[in-house]
């Protein structure tokens, strides 16, 4: 089981390296609601998986289905693909879900996709998250469109031990600070389908940050101190059940992105992706993630 002091060496290897990597694109704001869809993919059918996956963006775009997605590939863990909505409000996610009622045909369309790519998926789970801006450290300095990969941490709270997050974020934040690293990342905290949890969300244009950040450790564990290593050991022991901490890829040719992101990087959004295919999206699916936040 980790814990959030096992947590904090991960995460400091991709801050480190990514804060040199944010070029001057106009910012993307974090989403206030993010829907998460999670697939799991049976082993041994990414191939198949793959033709599927890749035809839900063009059938939205050519549908103008209203609400775009990333799709991100796990790199770490068992095949799995997760799709990122973004939502200003609970009302702008019911609106996205009746954008196909009383369109039969278009439904059809969607129906039909979800169908070839059923024998190759073994479950599909969603969650809701909240944004919390004030555990999150300089999301406007974050280069969305040319964040290639993300680091995605999932903290899962003891019951009534909610608030030691908060503590804990900011006794990292206050480290990475000390130590130089003003580095993006987007905090939210879970509301539905998952239960006293917090997702760390940290972009990467290339897995080479996280190279650059492995020679910053001990800067940040010397802004840390003995003292506050300390005290973060003891609250992750008190307060954290279990953490997910895994590295995902963006996957251009599931994902169906607004078309800003696409002129601020159009090889790589555009009709010949630099990257490999990406995973799907299910009727209603995933747009734009956000800088992480302290772990």
């Amino acid at each position: 089981m980790k814990k959030w002091h096992c947590s904090v060496a991960g995460l400091s290897l991709v801050l480190a390296g990514s804060l040199a990597a944010f070029a001057q694109t106009p910012a993307v704001p974090p989403p206030n609601i993010l829907n998460i869809e999670t697939i799991n993919i049976k082993p041994y059918e990414d191939g198949p998986y793959d033709k599927v996956a890749s035809q839900y963006p063009a059938l939205s775009q050519q549908l103008k289905d209203p609400t775009h997605f990333v799709a991100l590939e796990a790199l770490t863990g068992s095949p799995r693909a997760i799709y990122l909505t973004g939502y200003d409000s609970y009302e702008a996610l019911q609106k996205n879900e009746e954008w196909l009622l009383g369109d039969a045909a278009t439904d059809a369309k969607f129906d039909a996709l979800d169908a070839r790519e059923a024998p190759y998926v073994s479950e599909v789970h969603n969650t809701i998250w909240h944004s919390r801006p004030d555990l999150s450290n300089n999301v406007a300095g974050a280069d969305i469109p040319h964040s290639h990969y993300w680091e995605v941490i999932i903290f899962h709270m003891r019951s009534g031990h909610v608030g030691q997050f908060e503590e804990m974020t900011k006794l990292y934040r206050d480290a990475s600070l000390k130590s130089g690293q003003n580095v993006p990342w987007a905090t939210y905290q879970g509301l539905a389908g998952v239960t006293d949890a917090y997702l760390v969300l940290v972009p990467m244009t290339s897995l080479k940050d996280a190279d650059t950040g492995l020679a910053h450790q001990k800067d940040f564990g010397a802004a840390l101190g003995e003292e506050g290593g300390r005290r973060m050991s003891k609250l992750s022991e008190d307060s954290v059940a279990s953490v997910e901490d895994n590295i995902w890829m963006v996957n251009p040719e599931w994902s169906y992105v607004e078309k800003s992101w696409i002129d601020a990087d159009p090889q790589y959004w555009g009709s010949e992706p630099a990257a490999k295919p990406a995973r799907k999206r299910a009727a209603g699916a995933a747009p734009a993630p956000k800088a992480p936040s302290a772990n």
